[in-house]
């Protein structure tokens, strides 16, 4: 992976480490709830990656297939960014 795809990579991670703020209408809990979950697989993964190097294809899709699902508290066009670089780079020991 280049160094600017690891910079990417890392300034997303740190937007996602804060969950945005739990929402006060009951109504709108189940959806942030999958959002948190989602931006938590990607947040994993991404760890992962910068650190050991690694994630498989079906790890990188899983996590993308609950995103697609539930959103993302995060600009959506930079986890479209990140999911490009991290199946580019699955499976591949860097």
């Amino acid at each position: 992976m280049r160094p600017d795809e690891s910079l990417q990579l890392g300034a997303l991670y740190d937007a996602l480490r804060t969950p945005a703020p739990m929402p006060a209408d009951p109504a709108q809990l189940t959806g942030w709830m999958a959002r948190v979950e989602a931006d938590a697989a990607l947040a994993g993964l991404i760890s992962r990656v910068l650190n050991s190097g690694t994630a498989t294809p079906d790890e990188v899709t899983d996590a993308q297939a609950l995103f697609e699902r539930s959103g993302t508290s995060a600009d959506p066009t930079r986890v479209t960014r990140a999911y490009e670089l991290l199946h580019r780079h699955a499976g591949q020991p860097d």
